[in-house]
């Protein structure tokens, strides 16, 4: 969060230049694309870039409390809004221990 603030104000103080995300193709599909429409070069090239290690940080604990990481998808899909009042709950619970037998 911090490190997206320090881009988006460097982004703001460096380049005048907006992007519309509403104007590229399939611009009203991007999630965040309808509260924030107008964002820098600089955030736009963020936000794909830290979308992977996001990705992976929630699987990896949707997996810690039990659930599949399928579950993941929550963040785009149906709603955007809807899934994450479902998926932040979900992601703040305490993890599941596992016992592994061996042999």
């Amino acid at each position: 969060m911090l490190l997206y603030l320090l881009v988006a104000l460097i982004d703001e103080a460096t380049a005048a230049t907006t992007i519309s995300l509403l104007d590229l193709p399939l611009g009203h599909l991007i999630p965040m694309g309808l509260v924030d429409p107008e964002v820098g070069l600089l955030v736009l090239l963020y936000r794909p870039i830290m979308a992977i290690p996001t990705t992976s940080v929630t699987v990896r604990r949707l997996h810690d409390v039990g659930r599949s990481g399928w579950w993941a998808l929550l963040w785009i899909l149906p709603v955007p809004v809807l899934g994450w009042l479902y998926l932040i709950p979900l992601l703040c619970k305490p993890s599941k221990i596992q016992t592994v037998m061996t042999s």
